[in-house]
């Protein structure tokens, strides 16, 4: 009984190895099967609406981007996209330049010499004394005033004045009549400059002598009175019209007042004037 046995072992062995070694290599390692190709998709039933084709999905951030297509031959070439070069950056604008000073304009009366005569009427107020009325034996005045000055500026002249009134008779006393001298400092201030007028206001000082003759009448003899006193008060206004560069023409108003004594007096006076100017404007 253990022959059979053994046997049965040895023959399986023995079998067992010729199947292994009668194995070709092919069937060691076998081909790969290929994928069965996608079946395709039913047809949709009549009447109904086809189903939506499956979206692609979208190119993941690795994927390479796809190659811009060639130009046509002849065709001009397409601009590249410009890359995003950040912010533009201005420069600034340089410092504008310094303005050069404005020069000042001409002067027209600094260091120049103005005469002046002028010729109007003035008419006397206030009171010789107590109890005599100017207007009681002055009548109206032919005025005349003479001027010079030196321009220290471009705007101010100081010189001097002086004036002579013949006063006519007033009309309550037929003989009598009298005359006036006044004179003194004064400082003059023209507005503009560089034009044919020139406008200009003038203020001054000065003392004033005043002679009155009374008329003889059937109970008086020929009386002359004298007096003497100070102009605290002269303002003038005026312009002056320049036809040529060196003489002018215009008119002038002036107001004064002064005192004989206690006794205050004033003045009012306009005329035309006439001026020289030297070097000239």
């Amino acid at each position: 009984m253990r022959t059979p046995v053994a046997l049965r072992v040895a023959l399986g062995l023995v079998f067992s190895a010729h199947f292994a070694s009668a194995e070709t290599p092919a069937s060691a390692h076998p081909e790969p099967k290929a994928a069965p190709a996608p079946a395709a998709a039913p047809a949709p039933a009549p009447g109904t609406a086809p189903a939506p084709a499956a979206a692609t999905p979208p190119p993941t951030g690795n994927a390479a981007p796809a190659p811009a297509p060639a130009p046509a031959a002849g065709a001009a070439p397409v601009p590249a996209p410009a890359e995003d070069a950040g912010p533009v950056v201005v420069p600034a604008d340089d410092a504008p330049p310094p303005l050069e000073p404005i020069p000042n304009a001409h002067d027209t009366l600094g260091g120049h010499f103005v005469l002046g005569a002028s010729l109007g009427a003035r008419w006397p107020f206030g009171d010789l004394e107590q109890g005599r009325a100017q207007q009681d034996f002055m009548g109206a005045a032919l005025a005349v005033n003479l001027d010079a000055g030196f321009g220290v500026s471009r705007n101010v002249v100081i010189g001097a004045w002086g004036e002579f009134d013949n006063h006519y008779a007033p009309s309550g006393c037929k003989t009598c009549s009298a005359k006036s001298f006044a004179g003194g400092p004064f400082i003059r201030y023209h507005l503009v400059q560089g034009t044919r007028f020139d406008p200009w206001g003038a203020f001054a000082l000065g003392v004033r002598s005043t002679d009155v003759e009374s008329g003889v009448s059937a109970t008086t003899t020929e009386r002359t009175d004298h007096y003497f006193g100070v102009d605290f008060l002269r303002l003038t206004l005026g312009g002056d019209w320049y036809p040529t560069s060196n003489i002018g023409l215009g008119p002038y108003f002036s107001f004064d007042a002064g005192t004989y004594g206690k006794q205050v007096h004033t003045g009012l006076s306009t005329g035309m004037r006439l001026v020289f100017d030297l070097p000239g404007k």
